[in-house]
């Protein structure tokens, strides 16, 4: 339990700062407010029984953990999809109904002290029909507060996510510079090639002619101004990927391609299908009749969606990171944002990715 809780304060120490400081100014201008109106009430009202200082530290810690509680466990979650609008209600209204016969609770006490010390008088205070609005009022007020720091907190963390993205954009295109063959010296040779080929093998032929499509289209010749190709360039060119793969093994591949393609003025992201089959290709087993590799898209006027399936491969595979699907699931939320949902179901024998895109009418 120890462990637990410093291991928490170890991660979270930042944000508990921050909500700390946060949480002694909104105390500090309350109290300068009332202050400047009434100085003796205010001294009477902000000491209590117990003084100035302790009062103040209860009111910080207290006002910490309603914070975190709503906006890292309750908001945010909900916000990046990580738990539904549902639970986080259910979540909030819970922590609020706890919170309320809490504070409730503890208002009666402290009448009831007042009135032990005040037995020919009637104690000072609020009424309890009135504590009871200034406290939802209050919730109301913190819930705002949470709100809008959450909204804070989220477009940082956009803005970072976005930075990070590009510079590891920027890292990977100065990476490929370095190694990278000058394009129109390795187009020219693969014409050459596929000239010199043709009259002895016009399947190989037509594979050359095949890779330097692919290649072509993969240094952004058909890219839009808004980063986007058409889905029916990107389509060419997956099957392109599906049909060199078979030829190298001899078209004993094992694939069921679907689609059904109701609006062709779609556009996407380039690259991000391709990279979801040349996936499936590199750890994928797809000599099992029983388990074949299954693509299926479909597009209408306001929606893609895309689902890729296969069985794992055995054995010695390459080592992989996941680095790719993870790039790819950055660029579709900088690109799309909420529009998109990338879902990996990762089992034992399968790896199940289904992408669906949605566009504004």
């Amino acid at each position: 339990m120890l462990k637990a809780a410093l291991n928490f304060f170890k991660v979270n120490y930042k944000r508990l700062v921050l909500l700390a400081l946060f949480s002694l100014l909104v105390y500090g201008s309350f109290f300068l407010l009332s202050y400047v109106i009434n100085p003796a009430q205010t001294a009477r009202n902000f000491a209590g029984r117990t003084g100035l200082l302790f009062n103040t530290l209860i009111f910080v810690i207290e006002s910490v953990i309603t914070h975190y509680i709503l906006i890292f466990i309750v908001i945010l979650p909900a916000m990046r999809k990580q738990r539904s609008f549902r639970s986080a209600a259910i979540i909030g209204l819970l922590f609020f109904i706890v919170k309320f016969a809490y504070d409730y609770i503890f208002f009666l006490m402290e009448r009831a002290e007042q009135a032990r010390n005040m037995a020919h008088s009637s104690p000072a205070g609020l009424p309890e029909d009135s504590m009871r609005w200034v406290l939802i009022m209050s919730y109301i007020f913190v819930l705002v507060i949470s709100f809008s720091v959450a909204l804070l907190v989220e477009w940082v963390h956009k803005g970072r996510e976005r930075i990070m993205l590009e510079k590891e954009k920027t890292e990977a295109e100065l990476k490929a510079l370095k190694h990278q063959i000058n394009p129109h010296f390795l187009f020219n040779s693969l014409s050459f090639i596929y000239g010199k080929v043709i009259k002895l093998d016009k399947e190989t032929a037509d594979s050359v002619l095949m890779l330097a499509n692919i290649m072509r289209y993969a240094l952004g010749k058909n890219t839009r101004i808004d980063g986007t190709v058409n889905i029916m360039d990107e389509l060419e060119h997956l099957k392109n990927v599906i049909e060199i793969n078979q030829r190298r093994h001899s078209h004993q591949l094992n694939i069921r391609y679907d689609e059904q393609i109701d609006d062709q003025s779609t556009s996407i992201v380039p690259l991000v299908l391709i990279t979801l089959v040349e996936n499936a290709f590199k750890h994928g087993d797809l000599h099992d009749p029983a388990h074949p590799l299954r693509i299926r898209i479909e597009t209408c006027v306001d929606e893609l969606t895309f689902n890729i399936s296969n069985k794992k491969g055995k054995g010695l595979r390459e080592l992989s990171n996941g680095v790719g699907l993870h790039n790819i699931g950055q660029q579709l939320n900088l690109t799309y944002g909420n529009r998109s949902e990338f879902l990996i179901e990762d089992s034992k024998t399968h790896f199940n990715v289904s992408l669906k895109i949605t566009f504004p009418v």
